[in-house]
């Protein structure tokens, strides 16, 4: 039997039109589920859970998801709906780096986000609107389609995985780092690996989060060939 396709929340409609009529919605189950997550991390959030934290029965919230892979995907598409989408002005690399910038202050705000994007991307209005706008960005850009989908798609990822390396890196983590530090620099000194040391030995001065992230993204478009 197939897994459960927790896109399907989004072929039902939110309100039966038969029953008694719905006492909560999509949005305040998902607003409940997202500040659980943002607090305690995802694992912390269940259909018990967040049915308490609205003043429902467990039982009763099944009746708008069906599991907890739907609420997931609700809860992904609550926080997409934080992007400022201004509509296609500019050029194509500014458009897309803004989305971007924005993209990582949303993970930032929602810690639990960043793996997810990775695996699982959301296919609710939101999301989708926020796909339209990535694309319409390349509508001038000599791309194909399927190209087009792949550059947004790994901007997306390189964002998740540069959020994933800060959110590791913070408070809490120092010692972690810094024993990585000296292992790398220990291997380093055995001579066994000559091309990763000289590539590290002339690496820039590493720079203010902000401006590593706006080169790493920079330098992926340039290589995409998306226009400045």
């Amino acid at each position: 039997m197939p897994d459960h396709d927790p896109t399907d929340v989004w072929r039902r409609p939110e309100r039966s039109t038969v029953g008694p009529k719905p006492e909560h919605s999509r949005n305040g189950i998902a607003t409940a589920a997202v500040s659980i997550a943002d607090e305690e991390g995802l694992t912390a959030v269940s259909i018990r859970r967040v049915a308490a934290g609205i003043g429902a029965g467990a039982a009763s919230l099944y009746r708008y998801v069906k599991s907890h892979d739907e609420l997931v995907e609700l809860m992904m598409d609550t926080v997409a709906g934080e992007y400022r989408l201004t509509g296609n002005s500019g050029h194509a690399r500014g458009q897309l780096l803004d989305l971007a910038h924005q993209g990582r202050d949303i993970m930032h705000r929602h810690p639990w986000l960043a793996p997810l994007l990775l695996t699982r991307p959301s296919m609710g209005p939101n999301s989708l609107r926020y796909l339209e706008a990535a694309v319409s960005a390349l509508a001038t850009v000599d791309l194909p389609g399927p190209a087009k989908l792949q550059t947004v798609a790994m901007m997306s990822a390189l964002t998740s995985a540069f959020v994933q390396n800060e959110l590791a890196s913070g408070p809490g983590r120092v010692s972690t780092a810094a024993g990585r530090v000296l292992y790398l620099a220990e291997a380093l000194n055995t001579g066994d690996y000559p091309h990763l040391a000289e590539a590290m030995t002339e690496r820039v001065k590493p720079g203010h989060p902000d401006e590593q992230f706006a080169a790493v993204l920079s330098n992926y478009l340039v290589g995409a060939g998306i226009p400045a």
